[in-house]
């Protein structure tokens, strides 16, 4: 019986030394390509349907973006299990935006294994708020996806 229990402790112990993808490793490699300099730029008539930039992140938020300027957008479509549903709401009496830039300044793990992604962004219109001001995307890696899981804002 005994060499039963210490193989089945030592089978234990070997299992446990694999390396694994959390979330934390996850944020850390999309932490090193974020560009804190760059200022991101949209406009409601001149939407790019593509993602150039190396940063998971950085495209998923230019997602929430687009989305945010234009629900009928043909990416949005997709990408309705990554954005807050409230972001394709419509609505003439939201404010939606036609432009809105933002610029990332910091990317903050919390202990639920989100991320929090705080942005200084500006708009011409409302939207709740969200889109002008210190923005901030929580975000969360399912199935090395990154998805925009709430957004808030921050007044400081």
């Amino acid at each position: 019986m005994k060499k039963h229990l210490f193989f089945f402790l030592f089978l234990l112990l070997i299992s446990s030394c694999g390396k694994k993808d959390t979330t934390a490793e996850k944020t850390a490699e999309a932490g090193n390509s974020l560009d804190t300099d760059t200022i991101f730029s949209f406009t409601v008539d001149k939407l790019p349907s593509s993602c150039d930039n190396s940063s998971e992140i950085v495209c998923t938020i230019n997602l929430a973006v687009k989305c945010l300027l234009n629900p009928q957008f043909s990416e949005c479509s997709k990408a309705k299990d990554l954005l807050p549903s409230f972001l394709f709401m419509e609505d003439e009496t939201l404010q939606r935006p036609t432009f809105q830039s933002y610029k990332i300044t910091k990317l903050k793990p919390r202990s639920d294994g989100a991320v929090e992604v705080y942005t200084q962004s500006s708009c011409n219109g409302n939207w709740f708020g969200l889109c002008n001001g210190n923005i901030i995307y929580v975000m969360k890696n399912y199935d090395s996806t990154w998805h925009i899981v709430d957004m808030y804002a921050l007044e400081f």
